[in-house]
């Protein structure tokens, strides 16, 4: 039986991690098995350290372009995700991050060529997924890869992805793809980040009375006026949400507030493994959230 297309892009995501630093390809038995590309796909990577890569491939339900999420091991990736900065960029509407959209320009010449080789129409849909950093980058690129560059998307779909741009850029994105769909789940930080007004007000309100003693080279006053100027950003989630809620059950837009608040619970609860919790909580492997969302029943992971 052919595997629902949101559990497809959840495997295409997780098999993107199969590409290394050197932008060499590693199938994986569970993610790259389950997607099955016809023929092998495509892989490349770029940026310093090869921190930035993409998996293009033909499958059954379609072309699909998957971006790679953060190495763990790589110090220069996750400084590229924090680069939080809101800029302009040709093509995008309003302001977007300036790291994913470094990211998705260093590999978009490539994109195109490898979509372009398997002929996209209207019977051989292109999908636009990734998870973590991935999903940060993946609106930018579906929207540059349609707008400017003439390749038809079907649809995209992201995992635990971090917030692409501010409010104008996803009311632009929005009025070009109306049926982008993200999944985040219970626990996960990084869906919140970089946050929007109402969280980081809410976060700069918190740290206006710490007191950190010397203990960290910023003080409470500090943190507030970044997360103030953070907040004028206004970043914004694109598209429809589902939220797989602690027990694995999946929610429709879930309001912000139940979201922030289902973290606080979460984090709570894990006050003595809080690092680890939260690892899991942002997993795409097999037994954690993003997997029980998207391929629960499908037997991908059996």
């Amino acid at each position: 039986m052919p595997l629902p297309l949101n559990c497809f892009l959840m495997c295409a995501s997780g098999a993107a991690y199969g590409i290394d630093l050197s932008g060499s390809y590693h199938p994986d038995p569970i993610f790259s098995k389950a997607v099955a590309y016809n023929p092998a796909p495509a892989a490349m990577s770029s940026g310093v350290g090869g921190i930035n890569a993409c998996l293009v491939g033909q499958t059954a339900v379609g072309i699909i372009v998957a971006f790679r999420g953060t190495v763990w091991n790589s110090g220069l990736d996750w400084l590229q995700d924090l680069f939080a900065l809101p800029i302009s960029v040709p093509g995008l509407p309003g302001l977007v991050h300036a790291g994913f959209a470094a990211a998705v320009q260093s590999l978009l010449p490539e994109v195109i060529k490898a979509v372009n080789a398997l002929n996209p129409s209207a019977t051989n849909p292109v999908y636009v997924t990734g998870h973590s950093k991935g999903g940060g980058m993946a609106p930018l690129a579906a929207y540059l890869l349609q707008q400017t560059n003439q390749i038809p998307i079907l649809q995209t779909v992201t995992f635990a992805a971090p917030r692409s741009g501010d409010a104008a850029f996803a009311a632009g994105y929005q009025s070009v793809f109306s049926n982008h769909l993200r999944y985040e789940n219970y626990g996960d930080l990084v869906p919140l980040v970089p946050p929007g007004q109402v969280f980081a007000n809410m976060l700069a309100k918190a740290a206006n009375r710490i007191d950190v003693k010397g203990q960290s080279a910023l003080s409470g006053p500090d943190l507030a006026k970044l997360m103030t100027d953070v907040a004028k950003a206004n970043y914004t989630p694109v598209g429809s949400e589902l939220f797989i809620d602690h027990d694995g059950t999946l929610v429709p837009n879930e309001p912000l507030a139940e979201q922030v608040f289902d973290f606080g619970m979460y984090l709570a609860g894990h006050l003595f493994d809080s690092v680890p919790a939260l690892v899991n909580s942002h997993s795409y492997q097999c037994g954690h959230g993003y997997m029980k969302g998207a391929c629960s029943g499908t037997g991908v992971c059996s």
